[in-house]
């Protein structure tokens, strides 16, 4: 009986070490993000570009958290709306491998999907902070999008009316 409990307990750290090491991991991820997001021009938008693993794991930083109520609404109207986001981002980081994101940390963490291809890039949704100006993180992405990565085209293919109205003052359309 002993050497069976010392036989396993070796496992079990083996995995309680690795679990620990993925969060290390996920956390250290977050953090070079916002030292490299933060350390570009300062007053200029910066942007980041992550591949849809990394993707993944950014936009559990940015999840909306609800109230620790027993009972009734426990998120804001605001937080409702990017719930809805937050899953429909979950789905298409999950169908579609080509799904990553710019993200941007100027004024708060803003994550904006985008599908990349040979053709260019393809802005499909933001996960907005609350108070974000969508039209200046729109512009802030179309120009240095233009200034670090022009020989890829960028376009929008976005679902909420409200950001394509964004999109098309961003663009001046």
């Amino acid at each position: 009986p002993k050497a069976a409990t010392q036989r396993s307990t070796p496992f079990i750290n083996q995995v309680e070490l690795s679990m620990r090491a993925n969060r290390w991991y996920k956390m250290l991820t977050i953090c070079c993000v916002i030292a490299c997001v933060s350390s570009f021009r300062p007053g200029a938008p910066s942007f980041a570009v992550f591949g849809n693993a990394a993707t993944r794991d950014l936009i559990r930083a940015w999840s909306p958290q609800p109230f620790k109520t027993p009972s009734g609404n426990v998120l804001l109207p605001s937080s409702t709306e990017n719930m809805k986001r937050f899953v429909r981002a979950r789905i298409l980081l999950e169908e579609d491998p080509k799904v990553g994101c710019f993200a941007s940390f100027d004024d708060s963490l803003c994550v904006i999907l985008c599908e990349f291809s040979e053709e260019g890039h393809k802005v499909v949704l933001p996960l907005w902070q609350p108070n974000t100006g969508a039209v200046k993180t729109f512009r802030g992405l179309k120009d240095w999008h233009e200034e670090r990565l022009s020989h890829k085209r960028l376009s929008g293919k976005l679902e909420n009316r409200e950001d394509r109205e964004a999109w098309a003052q961003a663009w001046g359309v």
